[in-house]
């Protein structure tokens, strides 16, 4: 009797977490006007041949600079989380963890509240629409996450491991470049998949500071909704597109993030 219960709670999670997604893709594939329904009575895929067209509706280029700046700032979070993570992890002391917890006053401000300053900062530089001023801004923001990521998965490498090499000989850099980072290549794919999925869907940076050279995707299917009318199908159907490149990611990653999430990136 315990485990139908049990299994009965897992297939109603199962449902609540899933029916949205349902929802969308039975709305997308509906004739004009079939809103809710929770069976389509006609199917209908232009809005998919309009999303997908190289027309000016066409999710591609959106699609094309939401990668460049996700990949932008997930490379430059990961560059300077690993060293950063490293030294926290293995450095301890009173400054240092002073430090380390000073990286999360970031975190803990709305971004609404530092939107004045980065638009003046960015404006005085020329950096509005660039691909290099938006991905800018997601690497200071991401960068507490990797470092907190990444340090949880150096605490678990055994630090007996790094004091083995120094008795052969190798040097705190070998030792980091040889040893530490083969050992952390799984927490590598759980902090590039995290940092990467906030700067895919975050929103209101991406609708301030991208005006129509680097719209990504967020923008482009809010756009969708305008004062006269919202385009409930093509904007599901966005949506729906724009969740590809995701799966694709998880598929190439997923043996990595399994191990990096048991095995202590995702520890603390």
């Amino acid at each position: 009797m315990k485990k139908i219960g049990h299994w009965l709670l897992v297939v109603v999670i199962l449902l609540w977490t899933l029916f949205p997604f349902y929802s969308l893709v039975v709305t997308s594939i509906s004739a004009s006007g079939s809103i809710g329904d929770l069976v389509p009575e006609q199917l209908d895929f232009q809005y998919y041949r309009e999303v997908l067209s190289a027309g000016v509706d066409g999710i591609w280029p959106y699609l094309l600079h939401s990668v460049i700046i996700c990949t932008l700032a997930t490379l430059g979070v990961l560059l300077i989380s690993m060293p950063a993570a490293y030294g926290f992890s293995r450095l301890r002391s009173k400054l240092g963890h002073g430090l380390y917890l000073g990286y999360f006053i970031l975190r803990m401000m709305p971004s609404l509240a530092l939107l004045v300053p980065w638009y003046f900062i960015l404006n005085s530089i020329g950096q509005i629409d660039t691909f290099s001023g938006l991905s800018f801004i997601y690497f200071i923001f991401q960068l507490p996450m990797g470092i907190w990521l990444m340090k949880g998965f150096f605490d678990s490498i055994p630090f007996e491991l790094e004091e083995y090499a120094w008795i052969e000989g190798a040097g705190s850099f070998r030792t980091f470049r040889s040893i530490i980072l083969p050992l952390a290549s799984n927490g590598f794919a759980v902090t590039s998949v995290f940092v990467f999925i906030y700067c895919y869907i975050e929103f209101l940076y991406a609708s301030i500071f991208t005006r129509y050279d680097t719209v990504t995707l967020p923008p482009y299917i809010a756009a969708f909704s305008t004062p006269w009318e919202i385009r409930f199908q093509l904007m599901l159907a966005a949506a729906l597109v724009s969740t590809l490149p995701m799966i694709l990611l998880f598929l190439l990653v997923q043996r990595y993030m399994v191990k990096g999430i048991t095995g202590g990136a995702l520890k603390y």
